[in-house]
Protein backbone atom coordinates (compact mmCIF):
# COMPACT_ATOMS: atom_id res chain seq x y z
CA UNK A 1 0.00 0.00 0.00
CA UNK A 2 2.86 2.37 0.94
CA UNK A 3 4.11 2.04 -2.92
CA UNK A 4 0.67 2.33 -4.15
CA UNK A 5 0.27 5.54 -2.32
CA UNK A 6 3.38 6.98 -2.75
CA UNK A 7 2.86 6.30 -6.95
CA UNK A 8 0.59 9.14 -6.86
CA UNK A 9 2.87 11.53 -6.19
CA UNK A 10 1.60 13.46 -3.55
CA UNK A 11 3.58 15.39 -0.93
CA UNK A 12 2.16 14.03 2.18
CA UNK A 13 1.31 10.09 2.31
CA UNK A 14 -0.96 9.63 5.54
CA UNK A 15 -2.04 6.76 7.73
CA UNK A 16 -5.41 7.31 8.87
CA UNK A 17 -7.19 4.85 11.77
CA UNK A 18 -9.46 2.41 10.14
CA UNK A 19 -11.95 1.57 13.21
CA UNK A 20 -14.44 3.74 11.72
CA UNK A 21 -17.64 0.92 11.17
CA UNK A 22 -18.39 1.40 7.52
CA UNK A 23 -15.59 2.95 6.17
CA UNK A 24 -15.26 1.35 2.38
CA UNK A 25 -11.00 1.50 2.89
CA UNK A 26 -10.97 -0.76 6.20
CA UNK A 27 -13.36 -3.46 5.06
CA UNK A 28 -11.25 -3.64 2.20
CA UNK A 29 -8.27 -3.57 3.99
CA UNK A 30 -9.55 -6.54 5.86
CA UNK A 31 -10.31 -7.78 3.17
CA UNK A 32 -6.77 -8.20 2.19
CA UNK A 33 -6.90 -5.63 -0.40
CA UNK A 34 -4.51 -3.19 -1.06
CA UNK A 35 -6.76 0.02 -0.69
CA UNK A 36 -5.88 3.75 -1.28
CA UNK A 37 -7.93 6.59 0.10
CA UNK A 38 -7.17 10.34 -1.23
CA UNK A 39 -8.14 14.08 -0.83
CA UNK A 40 -6.79 15.83 -3.97
CA UNK A 41 -8.79 18.70 -4.15
CA UNK A 42 -9.37 21.38 -1.25
CA UNK A 43 -12.87 21.99 -0.10
CA UNK A 44 -14.68 19.27 -2.02
CA UNK A 45 -13.32 20.77 -5.30
CA UNK A 46 -11.57 19.40 -8.37
CA UNK A 47 -8.07 20.50 -9.43
CA UNK A 48 -5.44 20.63 -12.34
CA UNK A 49 -2.66 18.56 -10.10
CA UNK A 50 -5.22 16.37 -8.09
CA UNK A 51 -6.84 15.17 -11.12
CA UNK A 52 -3.19 15.05 -12.46
CA UNK A 53 -2.07 12.86 -9.29
CA UNK A 54 -5.22 10.84 -9.66
CA UNK A 55 -4.44 9.72 -13.17
CA UNK A 56 -0.65 8.96 -12.22
CA UNK A 57 -1.25 6.79 -9.07
CA UNK A 58 -4.29 4.93 -10.71
CA UNK A 59 -2.04 4.15 -14.23
CA UNK A 60 0.64 2.86 -12.02
CA UNK A 61 -1.44 0.96 -9.43
CA UNK A 62 -3.03 -1.22 -12.43
CA UNK A 63 0.34 -1.83 -13.76
CA UNK A 64 2.12 -2.59 -10.96
CA UNK A 65 -0.95 -5.37 -10.18
CA UNK A 66 -0.81 -6.88 -13.51
CA UNK A 67 -4.37 -5.28 -14.59
CA UNK A 68 -2.59 -3.31 -17.79
CA UNK A 69 0.50 -3.90 -19.63
CA UNK A 70 3.15 -0.93 -19.49
CA UNK A 71 5.61 0.77 -18.26
CA UNK A 72 5.00 2.83 -15.19
CA UNK A 73 4.03 6.57 -15.49
CA UNK A 74 7.10 8.64 -14.28
CA UNK A 75 6.25 10.65 -11.27
CA UNK A 76 5.49 14.49 -12.43
CA UNK A 77 4.64 15.57 -9.02
CA UNK A 78 6.76 14.60 -5.76
CA UNK A 79 9.34 12.84 -6.11
CA UNK A 80 10.06 9.79 -3.87
CA UNK A 81 12.33 12.08 -1.59
CA UNK A 82 10.36 15.00 -1.32
CA UNK A 83 7.28 12.61 0.38
CA UNK A 84 6.53 12.76 3.38
CA UNK A 85 4.74 10.03 5.41
CA UNK A 86 2.71 11.31 8.47
CA UNK A 87 0.29 9.96 10.63
CA UNK A 88 -3.05 11.28 11.97
CA UNK A 89 -4.69 8.20 13.63
CA UNK A 90 -3.99 9.57 16.84
CA UNK A 91 -7.33 11.72 18.03
CA UNK A 92 -4.49 13.95 19.22
CA UNK A 93 -3.81 14.91 15.67
CA UNK A 94 -7.67 16.89 15.33
CA UNK A 95 -8.01 20.27 16.90
CA UNK A 96 -11.51 20.84 17.88
CA UNK A 97 -13.26 24.41 18.15
CA UNK A 98 -13.77 25.22 21.71
CA UNK A 99 -16.97 27.23 20.74
CA UNK A 100 -18.93 28.88 17.37
CA UNK A 101 -17.29 31.31 15.75
CA UNK A 102 -14.58 32.44 13.02
CA UNK A 103 -11.09 30.29 12.16
CA UNK A 104 -8.76 32.46 10.35
CA UNK A 105 -5.81 30.50 9.74
CA UNK A 106 -2.66 31.81 9.41
CA UNK A 107 -0.38 28.64 7.73
CA UNK A 108 -0.71 27.32 4.80
CA UNK A 109 -1.28 23.36 4.81
CA UNK A 110 1.65 21.58 4.21
CA UNK A 111 4.09 23.71 6.48
CA UNK A 112 5.90 22.21 9.44
CA UNK A 113 4.92 22.80 12.67
CA UNK A 114 6.48 23.16 16.83
CA UNK A 115 4.23 22.32 19.70
CA UNK A 116 2.19 24.70 20.82
CA UNK A 117 2.91 27.15 17.78
CA UNK A 118 -0.03 29.26 16.50
CA UNK A 119 -1.88 28.05 13.27
CA UNK A 120 -4.92 29.89 13.72
CA UNK A 121 -7.15 32.16 16.22
CA UNK A 122 -10.78 31.98 16.57
CA UNK A 123 -13.15 34.34 16.68
CA UNK A 124 -16.06 34.40 19.14
CA UNK A 125 -19.35 35.67 16.74
CA UNK A 126 -21.01 36.41 20.51
CA UNK A 127 -18.11 38.25 22.26
CA UNK A 128 -16.72 40.52 19.23
CA UNK A 129 -14.91 43.09 21.51
CA UNK A 130 -12.58 39.99 23.24
CA UNK A 131 -9.49 39.22 21.93
CA UNK A 132 -9.65 35.88 19.45
CA UNK A 133 -8.40 32.41 21.18
CA UNK A 134 -5.48 31.23 19.50
CA UNK A 135 -5.41 28.09 18.80
CA UNK A 136 -1.97 26.02 18.83
CA UNK A 137 -0.63 23.06 17.23
CA UNK A 138 -1.41 19.64 20.03
CA UNK A 139 2.39 18.07 18.91
CA UNK A 140 4.95 18.64 16.48
CA UNK A 141 4.05 17.96 12.87
CA UNK A 142 2.81 19.33 10.12
CA UNK A 143 -0.60 21.38 9.23
CA UNK A 144 -2.63 18.90 7.12
CA UNK A 145 -5.65 21.03 6.38
CA UNK A 146 -7.71 23.41 8.19
CA UNK A 147 -11.39 24.64 8.47
CA UNK A 148 -12.60 25.51 4.81
CA UNK A 149 -15.64 27.87 6.15
CA UNK A 150 -15.50 30.90 7.88
CA UNK A 151 -18.15 29.63 10.18
CA UNK A 152 -17.20 26.97 12.95
CA UNK A 153 -18.91 25.00 14.97
CA UNK A 154 -17.91 24.24 18.65
CA UNK A 155 -16.51 20.77 18.23
CA UNK A 156 -15.74 20.91 14.84
CA UNK A 157 -12.34 20.13 13.68
CA UNK A 158 -10.55 23.64 12.54
CA UNK A 159 -7.22 21.82 11.89
CA UNK A 160 -5.56 18.31 11.71
CA UNK A 161 -1.67 18.46 12.47
CA UNK A 162 -0.03 14.94 11.20
CA UNK A 163 2.83 13.55 13.31
CA UNK A 164 6.02 12.78 11.09
CA UNK A 165 6.46 8.93 10.53
CA UNK A 166 9.32 7.11 8.75
CA UNK A 167 8.73 5.43 5.63
CA UNK A 168 8.88 1.28 6.06
CA UNK A 169 11.61 -0.45 4.99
Amino acid sequence: MSQAARDFGAQFVMIYQDNTPGLLTSTAERLGKITIGSELGWGEAVSEIGVSMAKQGILAAAIRQGQLRGEIPPNSHFPAEEQVLVDNSDLSCYVLSPFAGHFEPILDCGVRLSENQILGYLHDFDRIDEDPLPIRAPHDGYLLCTAWRAQTFQGEVVAVVSKKRDWPK
